[in-house]
């Protein structure tokens, strides 16, 4: 069984407008001991992790409405949920397609058909990494220091409460 308490399950958000994908996903997840969410689109997928924040998002490209690749923007946009890593699964190949999912905030990216084996084992990877991160950035949090990180062009992507309250009050 997965999940790191024990009696949870990991939960998986899987986003994809085909019935038949679904299908198979949801089988194949629950099997495997999953606690499966399912979204038609991106709308419903991010109303959906408000609720109740999945340990990962799979995520198709290709959806009416709102793509994968916004979607998946909107999820890494959000405080409470750029945590949650978001792997592409789709049958775009392309090397365009693929490095705009990495470019959007997906931390993997398959191409259908979805080999199961073979997603099982990056989903374990990157939920295990999630875990590990998240694991750190709570000590750092409760260490009581002033600590932050930042990416390349200088925006701030985390700091420690102390930290976001004093460059709250230099403004």
């Amino acid at each position: 069984m997965n999940g790191y308490a024990a009696g949870r399950k990991d939960v998986v958000l899987v986003v994809d407008d085909s019935a038949q994908s679904l299908g198979m996903l949801n089988e194949a997840l629950d099997r495997e001991g999953f606690q499966v969410l399912v979204a038609l689109e991106g709308n419903q997928a991010l109303a959906i992790a408000r609720n109740l924040p999945p340990d990962i998002v799979l995520l198709d490209a290709l959806m009416p409405q709102m793509n994968g690749f916004e979607t998946c923007e909107r999820i890494k946009a959000d405080p409470e949920l750029r945590h949650i890593p978001v792997v592409f699964m789709t049958g775009l190949s392309d090397t365009e397609s693929i490095l705009r999912g990495f470019a959007a905030g997906g931390v993997d990216y398959v191409t259908k058909p979805i080999r199961i084996d073979e997603l099982l084992a990056r989903m374990k990877t990157h939920i295990g990494n999630a875990r590990l991160t998240s694991s750190a950035r709570s000590a750092l949090d409760s260490a009581g220091h002033f600590l932050l990180a930042a990416d390349a062009a200088g925006s701030l992507r985390w700091a420690t409460p102390q930290a976001r309250q004093l460059l709250e009050e230099l403004g």
